[in-house]
């Protein structure tokens, strides 16, 4: 995705939007994130995963993630909706339409 400024034009990559996505919901207490001593297939089963889409000058953001079942699920998406959206716009200038929530389990 490209954004136009007064002095040029800067270009994001699809793969850093999906990184700030993924570090922002991580941000959100009872998001189950990707732990440094994880294996692999711990990381690819615990760790949030995002797409992110260009529709109409917009971003479109579908996070996959995993809570810890001890938290409210919906204040917790809420929560996490908010943030991506705060942290995307605020690091990129590039503005978010939508941010889709998928939780995938509840980790024990």
């Amino acid at each position: 995705m490209s954004n136009n400024f007064r002095n040029g034009q800067v270009k994001i990559a699809n793969e850093i939007l999906d990184q700030l996505a993924i570090r922002a919901s991580e941000e959100i207490n009872g998001v189950c994130g990707q732990e440094e001593n994880d294996s692999k297939l711990n990381i690819s089963q615990h760790g949030p995963k995002s797409t992110v889409t260009h529709s109409n000058g917009k971003l479109l953001v579908d996070l996959s993630v995993n809570l810890d079942k001890n938290v409210n699920v919906r204040k917790t998406v809420k929560n996490i909706q908010e943030n991506v959206v705060r942290v995307i716009e605020s690091m990129t200038g590039l503005s978010v339409s939508r941010v889709n929530v998928s939780v995938d389990k509840l980790v024990i």
